[in-house]
């Protein structure tokens, strides 16, 4: 687990600015304390962070092929680099080092750009070419490693972070308007392959990108993708077969990612996720794999028992570490700073906090992250589809009698129709939604954003490519797409903010396409006939308060033997931080003052909507306004982005 960074001439002045590279490499410090690199050739400078996981001696970067001159820097771990090392040392000369580095630096040389479709693994990476004048760059298939450039004034410059592209002066921190807007209803740093700022651009999952010297602009192409397929397409092979082979990809998927030269170990929350995790990795690590865990002070919302009942049920050891309310005000500054984004998820300062305890011991870490995505374990948002497919499509005739149906409808959506999967979308998911956003932004943002025009638009593309799925299906896609790549973005600044590299083996690709090429209800499904006879007046808020439906069905099969009953069976809790109750006490002492105070206020915010979300900062409505809201203004405050 690294930092990269580099500047590439397109057809601007030679001369590259070192310094800079150097002081991007500086903020990347903490992705990599162990040792650094840079490399200068004609219209091409390179460098590295190295946080030393695989052959600690050897793998420096940035590592050059002696022959060709070809220069690789690499952040991440490519998990299967010792069958593809044997396969390649049978061909060619021996190896000069123990690590992947130098396997995937061979297996481009051998395959070029169709190397991506051997490695298995987690990765972002830079390539540059001297005999084509080129660098080529890709970023692992599911979105666990970032990957972020610019080109600007005839250089291309990438790195692994915000903070580090903005160390080049030619790459201004101003906001991008419709990205600002998504971010509020989404809580999302990325809008397709934008960024909150103008000037930076995101690498996609499975995507790759070349330029050449002397190229406008980057040509960008997607080597991977969720399998998208009709119903009629998807195979049922049965649930035991395929409860068998799903624990099996699992199984090797884990033990790949038990791969390491420094101590590992794990998250464990006492969910069904990090449970299975262990279920895996105790045996495949002779009983040595060991964990941390993270509570709070507050009733309600400790998962100490589940926690110690998985720590006692598989003779691990788990570190149990408390987060206190002070302790986040001043975590979450700090990680907003090393992320030079605002945050997502309000959990997101908790994974900071426990891998920052974790790396007292361990230097990686596994995490169930990935789980609700592949496996369908969101049953509102998911499941929301059962709404969809009853409702009504268009407004009803004044007049018209409503059906039991229209009315449950009616009763969480306040309008007893749903006019498309979009519109539909955003009703269920939004933290803004669009109406409150019109009154939230300032007339000149919300016409700069277009009115949202382009977030809709962005929406409907992306429903229209996965027109032939379920609608459960296409749900569970679109999460996959931006909620995943969202929450393995929080995963990976707030472990690397503490110099800890995790691990998500649910992300595996060969997990991920398995499970998407079967049916729905492998993965969401009526609790039994009964449920579904109850539930057919409800929608999908009551259904799920009545538990009528069961989540990760298959996943619940495949380790049904391997995980104790109480936690196979637990109700989900999503990591849970008692954010709303801090959030309320801050919002009275203090922090409201910082929000009212903020220079978005005005330019970005109508202050007067402001001060009305503040008076009601304790309703869950206000609340969720005030998340993205209140990380916005810290972002401005410490990251010193401004509008355009």
């Amino acid at each position: 687990m690294c930092g990269i960074v580099g500047i590439f001439n397109i057809t601007g002045c030679p001369e590259l600015p070192t310094a800079r590279v150097q002081a991007a490499l500086d903020s990347m410090a903490a992705r990599g304390p162990d040792d650094e690199g840079l490399y200068s050739g004609p219209g091409i400078l390179l460098g590295h962070r190295r946080l030393s996981i695989i052959d600690l001696q050897g793998g420096h970067q940035p590592m050059v092929d002696g022959t060709t001159g070809t220069v690789l820097v690499f952040n991440g771990e490519i998990y299967n680099y010792r069958e593809l090392r044997n396969e390649l040392a049978a061909c060619g000369p021996p190896f000069q080092t123990r690590s992947d580095t130098e396997v995937l630096l061979r297996a481009y040389l051998r395959w070029d750009t169709d190397c991506l479709a051997h490695l298995v693994g987690m990765f972002a990476f830079a390539v540059f070419d001297p005999s084509k004048r080129q660098v080529f760059l890709a970023r692992d298939r599911t979105g666990v490693k970032p990957l972020f450039y610019s080109m600007r004034n005839g250089r291309f410059m990438f790195a692994s972070t915000i903070p580090a592209l903005r160390c080049f002066p030619d790459v201004r921190a101003t906001m991008d308007c419709a990205a600002v807007s998504h971010y509020l209803t989404t809580i999302r740093t990325t809008f397709g392959t934008r960024t909150l700022l103008r000037d930076i651009r995101t690498l996609q999952p499975g995507e790759c990108l070349t330029i050449r010297q002397g190229a406008h602009a980057p040509a960008v192409s997607r080597y991977w993708e969720i399998p998208v397929l009709s119903p009629e397409e998807k195979q049922d092979p049965g649930i035991q077969q395929a409860a068998e082979h799903a624990a099996g990809l699992l199984a090797e998927s884990v033990r790949q990612r038990l791969v390491s030269d420094v101590p590992l170990g794990g998250f464990l929350s006492g969910g069904l996720d990090s449970t299975v995790i262990a279920s895996l990795a105790c045996p495949l690590s002779n009983h040595r794999f060991n964990a941390y865990a993270v509570g709070y002070a507050r009733e309600g919302y400790n998962e100490w028992p589940f926690v110690r009942s998985a720590a006692q049920y598989y003779s691990m050891q788990c570190a149990e570490i408390t987060l206190a309310e002070q302790d986040y005000r001043s975590d979450w500054a700090t990680l907003t700073t090393a992320k030079g984004l605002p945050l997502s998820t309000p959990n997101e300062v908790a994974i900071f906090h426990l891998a920052r305890a974790l790396r007292r011991d361990f230097t990686v870490a596994l995490s169930g992250e990935g789980a609700d995505e592949v496996f369908g374990g969101y049953s509102y948002p998911f499941f929301s589809a059962y709404d969809y497919e009853r409702a009504r499509h268009a407004a009803p005739q004044p007049g018209t009698a409503l059906s039991t149906v229209d009315r449950a409808i009616m009763r969480l959506y306040r309008r007893p129709y749903l006019l498309c999967r979009p519109d539909h979308f955003f009703l269920v998911n939004s933290w803004v939604s669009f109406a409150d956003k019109k009154a939230l932004l300032t007339p000149d943002v919300w016409q700069a954003s277009e009115e949202d025009r382009e977030v809709f638009q962005f929406y409907e593309d992306l429903f229209t490519r996965l027109s032939t799925c379920s609608t459960f299906d296409a749900y569970m896609h679109v999460h996959a797409r931006i909620n995943l790549e969202g929450l393995l973005a929080r995963v990976d600044s707030s472990t690397m903010a503490a110099s800890v590299e995790a691990r998500v083996p649910f992300t595996d690709h060969r997990v991920v396409e398995f499970l998407f090429g079967l049916p729905d209800h492998y993965k969401i499904d009526w609790r039994n006939a009964a449920a579904r006879r109850a539930g057919e007046g409800l929608n999908v808020s009551e259904i799920e308060k009545r538990r009528l439906i069961q989540s990760k069905i298959l996943l619940r099969r495949a380790f049904a033997a391997r995980v104790p009953q109480a936690i196979l069976h637990r109700a989900k809790m999503s990591f849970p931080v008692p954010f709303r109750e801090w959030f309320g006490d801050w919002m009275r002492n203090g922090m409201a003052e910082s929000v009212r105070g903020s220079r978005l206020l005005g330019p970005l915010f109508r202050p007067e909507r402001i001060r009305a979300l503040l008076a009601a900062a304790e309703q869950p409505t206000s609340a969720m306004a005030l998340w993205p809201v209140t990380n916005l203004c810290l972002w401005q405050q410490l990251c010193g982005a401004e509008l355009p």
